[in-house]
């Protein structure tokens, strides 16, 4: 199974950094503060298929090209390399050779993969099989199957995690992550099989088939008990419109299909009409009456100026004759004065001084104007005359107009109230058409094959829900980490840690660590396992003993563990220098070395099954910790060579 042989980081002149560890057997690289440890177990996710190795700025960002790893499945050799991105860009380039057993020259190093492809070949070499986990009916997240990426919860422990009391697993607390480790967990503890992706399949087969059948039968039933029902108001609807004959009276179902077929089929108009185009017989009538309108204003204006003109004349000519009334006196005067001459009124002489002839000529200007006027009278009356017999005529020929008007209106009626009936037929038609087309009369054999085939596809289906019925997943899961949670409880009953008397395990739902007590179950994350020795403790034993089980039964994860500072609990993480023993007290120096000592019993009872990669403070003298040591980094020794970045 695969395990980790050497880590390197490559810098843009070739140089290179190694890192070399020992499959099967505990490592541990010990030292200060700010060497890089931390930083390993991102870059080493980084070359196992994530995006980013999450370095900080400094040397590594400054100095680090390319990150290379060697690793072994069996007798399988690989070799993986990633481009080092730049802070805070992700990247999906890879480059993977297998059967590379020697640090690759850094003039050979190339991207041909990618990390969707590495992450489907690591899980393929370790033995992950086609799987899905399908959420349970009603729940509205996507089907998930465990691939190479979720197999890593059980493999690394970052700073932040080991000793915290919230999480168990590692990146628990990321967006998603809890929910993908509760829906992956079965499938990596072996609770559901390959066989279960065939079953699950199959089961949704045979329910799509079941619902199909039994909307068919649901539609056969409907049409036989309710056909004649349904369709009667379309018979009406058919009738009304004159589809269909008003006698028509269907007997059962299928005289009602049938005569629903017939009206369906009826094509031609109800109602027939040989009509011209009369469009533009409409427009023109509308054209002339308004000429004939205009015109009849043009000549009712003249009569009226006519007649303003004669009435004028009248009251002229009546001036006039009443001035020549008041002149005619001038002729009881002689027409020629004398010496003889008398007043008519007074008999006095009258003299010639001219006056008499103005008078006399006045009056002749006043006749000379009364005739003029009279003159005119005629040429009005009958230019009058003229104009209101063509004003008969207008009238008369506008009259017409309107008549034929009113008749084009008449045939827009009848043919409106055809068009209403043909809108009608087709309105009921589209209606008896999609009744037609969603409606079904199935036979008797037909209907008995339908009911037996769904009672079919229910038994089959009752079956397979059985055995993929989350109810006994969950059974599965709890009865086996049953058995994880007895090799947990040996490890935790050797430390010894809190509560581990009546027994601890892991609960895959809430993700943590439960001991058993008289008082009830102590739930790591709710605060009922206190003491930093306790959540270390508890994390290392559950890590421990899942690996166990894991090699017992050859499920698919990698068979290494990387923790970073076990011992953080008692040596702080801000301390500038570590594995000062001596300033630990005597419990907190013998609880370090507890973890370190199970630890290293654990890999040498697994004979090389499981790999373990500390990086840690503490440094103890014992010897099988001192042989477990790879690298120490103090006095300038760290992650990144100081000839990198610092020159003289």
């Amino acid at each position: 199974m695969m395990q980790l042989d050497t880590l390197i980081i490559f810098n843009a002149d070739g140089d290179t950094r190694q890192i070399r560890f020992r499959p099967g057997q505990l490592n541990i690289i010990t030292g200060e503060s700010g060497t890089g440890k931390t930083s390993i177990i991102g870059i080493l996710r980084f070359l196992l298929g994530s995006t980013s190795p999450n370095a900080s700025f400094g040397p590594i960002q400054n100095t680090v090209s390319w990150y290379g790893l060697l690793a072994h499945v069996e007798d399988t050799r690989i070799f993986i390399g990633r481009p080092a991105p730049p802070h805070g860009v992700t990247t999906t380039d890879a480059m993977l050779t297998v059967g590379e057993d020697q640090v690759p020259d850094y003039s050979s190093l190339e991207v041909n993969t990618n990390t969707g492809e590495l992450i489907d070949y690591l899980g393929g070499l370790i033995g992950i099989e086609e799987n899905l986990h399908v959420p349970a009916e009603g729940q509205t997240r996507r089907a998930l199957a465990a691939n190479f990426k979720h197999s890593l919860y059980y493999c690394f422990q970052g700073q932040g995690e080991i000793a915290n009391p919230d999480l168990l697993f590692h990146r628990q607390n990321r967006d998603y992550q809890k929910q993908a480790i509760r829906d992956t967990f079965p499938y990596f503890l072996g609770a559901q099989n390959s066989d279960a992706l065939r079953k699950r399949q199959e089961l949704s087969e045979l329910r799509r088939s079941l619902r199909r059948r039994s909307m068919q039968l649901e539609e056969a039933l409907t049409a036989r008990e309710l056909g004649v029902g349904r369709a009667a108001g379309l018979i009406v609807d058919a009738r009304s419109s004159g589809l269909l004959p008003f006698e028509t009276v269907p007997g059962d179902a299928g005289e009602a299909f049938e005569m629903l077929s017939n009206a369906l089929s009826a094509t031609a108009p109800p109602v027939s009409i040989d009509e011209l185009d009369e469009a533009d017989d409409w427009e023109k009538l509308i054209s002339s009456r308004a000429d004939l309108r205009s015109a009849l204003r043009e000549i009712n204006d003249k009569i009226r100026g006519l007649d303003e003109y004669a009435r004028v004349g009248t009251e002229y000519g009546a001036e006039l004759n009443e001035h020549r009334v008041r002149l005619a006196s001038i002729g009881l005067i002689p027409e020629s004065i004398n010496a003889e001459a008398a007043c008519p009124v007074c008999e006095g002489p009258l003299n010639d001084d001219g006056r008499h002839q103005a008078i006399v000529n006045s009056l002749g200007r006043v006749a000379q104007r009364i005739e003029l006027a009279q003159r005119d009278q005629p040429r009005v009356t009958g230019a009058r005359s003229e104009l209101i017999q063509t004003r008969n005529h207008i009238r008369a020929e506008l009259a017409d107009v309107d008549i034929a008007l009113d008749e084009l209106a008449g045939n827009d009626d009848i043919r409106a109230a055809s068009q209403k009936t043909w809108d009608q037929q087709s309105f009921v038609r589209g209606r008896i058409a999609q009744y037609l087309e969603t409606a079904t009369l199935e036979s008797d054999e037909t209907m008995i094959g339908l009911g037996e085939a769904i009672e079919s596809l229910e038994a089959k289906i009752a079956m397979l829900a059985d055995e993929l019925n989350p109810d006994a997943l969950r059974s599965a899961v709890d009865s086996l980490l049953r058995i994880v949670g007895r090799g947990m409880t040996t490890l935790a009953q050797s430390l010894p840690l809190e509560h581990s008397e009546h027994g601890v395990r892991i609960d895959p739902y809430r993700l943590t660590v439960v001991a058993d007590t008289m008082q009830g179950p102590a739930y790591m994350d709710a605060g009922a396992i206190g003491s930093g020795m306790s959540w270390v403790g508890y994390h290392l034993t559950a890590y421990l003993a899942l690996h166990g089980y894991f090699i017992a039964n050859d499920r698919p994860v990698p068979r290494f563990v990387v923790l970073d500072q076990p011992s953080q609990a008692f040596f702080p993480r801000e301390r500038k220098t570590g594995g000062d023993l001596h300033e630990l007290s005597d419990t907190d120096r013998e609880n370090t070395r507890k973890l370190y000592k199970m630890m290293f019993d654990t890999v040498t009872a697994f004979d090389g099954e499981l790999q373990i990669i500390v990086f840690d403070h503490a440094d103890f003298e014992d010897s099988w910790f001192q042989e477990s040591i790879i690298e120490t980094w103090r006095d300038g020794t760290a992650l990144i060579p100081r000839e990198w970045y610092i020159k003289e």
